[in-house]
């Protein structure tokens, strides 16, 4: 059940944080996020209104995994275009090359990084796994899940 009484101000954007990450990660009604975070469910569907939780959560899937997925058909495409060039011209040039570099560069970046969206895309699974088994181990493991992710989200 939701925490009685009044949050200072850090801590209910603490509690607005975690709950956001949580809202746009997880398949998880508002009645589980409000017993989660310990705000009420009014305070939840308050915050998913005026800060556009709803919309951001639908263009959750055009970031990581499609621009990793862009940038690889970018990279094919340059180099089938390598290749159709006249024999003893298959090789880049300046601008073909700087532009290779570039997106091999941009995709080895995404690919290493394992910031709090990494975290909480694997305890995001994770929990999702054990649901289909064990319910109640979810929703404890859950709630240690959501405790890490505040400690990550401190430094």
């Amino acid at each position: 059940m939701a925490k009685k009484g009044r949050l200072s101000k850090d801590e209910l954007l603490e509690k607005q944080e975690l709950a956001k990450l949580i809202y746009l990660t997880e398949d998880i009604t508002q009645k589980e996020l409000s017993e989660r975070t310990g705000v009420t469910e009014k305070t939840i569907s308050k915050w998913i209104e005026e800060e556009g939780w709803a919309k951001l959560k639908r263009n959750i899937p055009l970031t990581r995994d499609e621009l990793l997925s862009s940038w690889y058909d970018e990279l094919a495409e340059l180099k089938e275009f390598i290749k159709k060039k006249p024999v003893g011209q298959r090789f880049a040039d300046f601008k073909e090359a700087q532009l290779r570099r570039s997106l091999l560069k941009d995709i080895a970046v995404l690919e290493q990084d394992s910031g709090i969206h990494g975290t909480v895309d694997v305890m995001t699974a994770f929990c999702q796994f054990l649901r289909r088994s064990n319910l109640q181990n979810a929703k404890e493991i859950s709630h240690l899940a959501d405790a890490f992710i505040k400690y990550k989200i401190r430094g």
